[in-house]
C-alpha cells in the first residue's frame, strides 16, 4: 500500500485523511471501522459548518465523498471501485 499523502496535500484535511484511508483500505476486516472513522469525520465537518461554512468547492467535495461512501457500503468495500488495485 502507497503512503497516503501528508496533511500539507489535502485542501480538506479534517475529513479527507480519514475518507481517503477508507478509500484505500483492502483488509475486509478493518474496513468497517475505517468507513465508520470517514463518515464521522465528513458528518462532523458538516456539523461545523455553521460556524465555518464550506465552500462551494468542499461541498462538491464532501457531496461526493458521500456517495462514495455509500457505494462503498453498499458493495461492500473499495475493491468495487474501478481502478482500484489490492
Amino acid at each position: 500500500m502507497e503512503a497516503l499523502p501528508s496533511a500539507q496535500t489535502f485542501q480538506f484535511p479534517e475529513w479527507q485523511r480519514a475518507f481517503e484511508c477508507a478509500m484505500r483500505g483492502s483488509d475486509s476486516s478493518t474496513f468497517p471501522a475505517l468507513l465508520q472513522a470517514a463518515k464521522d469525520a465528513i458528518f462532523s465537518r458538516l456539523k461545523a459548518k455553521a460556524a465555518r461554512p464550506p465552500s462551494t468547492v468542499e461541498r462538491i467535495a464532501l457531496n461526493d465523498a458521500i456517495h462514495l461512501l455509500r457505494v462503498l457500503r453498499s458493495e461492500g468495500g473499495p475493491q468495487c471501485l474501478p481502478g482500484h488495485e489490492s
